[in-house]
Parts: structure tokens; sequence; C-alpha cells
């Protein structure tokens, strides 16, 4: 019988980042450290079962991560956070762990993102702003880093909402089967240097449905 939890973190400050994969990794050791039975995939390389639902892009901030885990035998929430939270390094904090229901699955459908703007660029935004929610299409190039093919995708479709409050820009992105919009592409889109603010984004929220 399996029995996971999902595991809600917060990330900030320079951990950010690391990558999927090392976040992965951070984890194993923290929950070997805490004594958590943990389950091993079978085979010759064995691996705990582990995984990251909707793994953040490089440098961005959030406060609302989730990772599922499998362990061996029952545990709670509240005693998987109580024996967990203290080998968490600085940058990473625990906020919850949920019991989830055999065969369930969390599956993103929407993740809302935010970065501060500079006063010099909180006007541009804005004419931007406007312009995009007429916007019927909003292409892009994305290179394939497999193929190194250069393509054009309409990002259109994932831009949910999108609104300036004050210094604050904040959007909304659908997740759909096909994906969703790199942050690069949502900055090249409001007018802003990708490689100077991405590492500015925050993840403020990701909505799931379980099946």
């Amino acid at each position: 019988m399996q029995h996971r939890l999902a595991i809600r973190f917060k990330i900030d400050g320079d951990l950010r980042f690391i990558s999927h994969h090392d976040t992965v990794r951070l984890f194993e050791r923290a929950l070997a450290r805490a004594a958590i039975p943990v389950r091993f995939s079978e085979g010759f390389n064995p691996r705990p079962q582990l995984s990251l639902p909707l793994p953040r892009t490089v440098g961005i901030a959030s406060e609302d991560e989730t990772l599922i885990v499998e362990c061996c035998e029952p545990l709670d929430g509240e005693s998987l956070v109580q024996r967990l939270a203290p080998q968490m390094p600085q940058g990473m904090s625990l906020q919850q762990a949920d019991v989830l229901p055999p065969g369930a699955r969390r599956i993103p459908t929407a993740v809302v993102y935010a970065v501060d703007l500079d006063e010099s660029w909180q006007k541009s935004v804005a004419s931007r702003i406007d312009a995009l929610r007429g916007a019927e299409h909003l292409p892009v190039s994305r290179r394939d880093h497999r193929t190194g093919q250069v393509r054009t995708i309409d990002i259109r479709p994932y831009l949910s909402d999108v609104r300036l409050d004050g210094p604050r820009l904040q959007w909304t992105q659908a997740i759909l089967p096909g994906g969703t919009a790199k942050p690069a592409e949502m900055m090249e889109i409001f007018g802003l240097p990708p490689q100077d603010f991405v590492h500015r984004i925050r993840r403020l929220s990701v909505n799931f449905a379980e099946n």
C-alpha cells in the first residue's frame, strides 16, 4: 500500500539558485538525517521515491513549492514536519505536509508569479499590459536545448491574468497538457530584459487538481 505525503515548502535567498536535481538531493539527505522511512525503488540502482510536481526555474524564489515523498509505513504530516524541519538549511522552510489518498496525483493547473519593478520600468510595463490583454497571439522564440533548433510558439493561451499594483507586477499562468510559458518568455513579452529580471521573480502560489 502507498503511503505518500505532499510537503509544502518555501525557498529563498541564495538557495533559489540550486537546480531541480539539487533540490531533490537536498531532501534526500535531510530525510535520511531525520530518519524518515522513505521507500526506495527496486533494481540495481535504488533511489528514494521523491518528486517535484512543478520544478522551479533556477534563480526563482518560491513561497509555494511541493515535494511528494513516498514512505514505507504510515506517517502523519505533523510528525513528518516536526522531524524534518530541523534538517532544512537556511533559505528553505517547511510549511505543512498532507497525507495523500492512495493513487491520488497532484497535477499543477496554474501558477502565480510576481516581480517588483523599479519606477523606471513601471510606466512601460503598464502600457504593455494594456496591449497584452487585447492580443490574440503572443509569439516568442523557443530554443530546444537538445537539438538547438529554434521555433516560434504562442504563449497567449498560458497567460490567464496580469496586473500591475504599484511596483508589483503579478501574473497567472495556466499549465496546460502541452506545458506552459517559461519565466524568461514572460519577461520578454512584458518588455523586461530576462537576464536582469528572472532572478527577481517570486512564485507566490500553485493550484493543483487531484485525481
